[in-house]
């Protein structure tokens, strides 16, 4: 089961596994929490055990709402998966 968790004004930290079963619940929480931050905000990946695809579309999704209500994400300790699928489909290097 995956967890969003707000560690502080300026950091959420994301457990368990990012896969597609649970994808949409948890961009709605992690918008949910975005919706009342402002400003730089960590996104902390080092509790993630597993990603699939459908993490990567998360993450895209969750950028693009950043860019809407005025924050700006930063990913901590992405998953080497993770990155591996960015690198894939030529997204490495791009996406903070």
């Amino acid at each position: 089961m995956a967890a969003v968790k707000l560690v502080d004004q300026q950091q959420i930290k994301l457990e368990g596994e990012l896969k597609f079963p649970v994808i949409m619940q948890v961009r709605k929480q992690l918008e949910n929490i975005l919706s009342e931050l402002n400003g730089l905000v960590h996104v902390d990946f080092s509790g993630v055990t597993g990603v699939d695809s459908s993490a990567l579309s998360l993450w895209l999704c969750c950028l693009r709402y950043s860019q809407g209500n005025g924050t700006q994400l930063k990913a901590l300790n992405m998953p080497d998966d993770l990155q591996g699928i960015m690198q894939l489909v030529g997204l490495e290097g791009q996406l903070s």
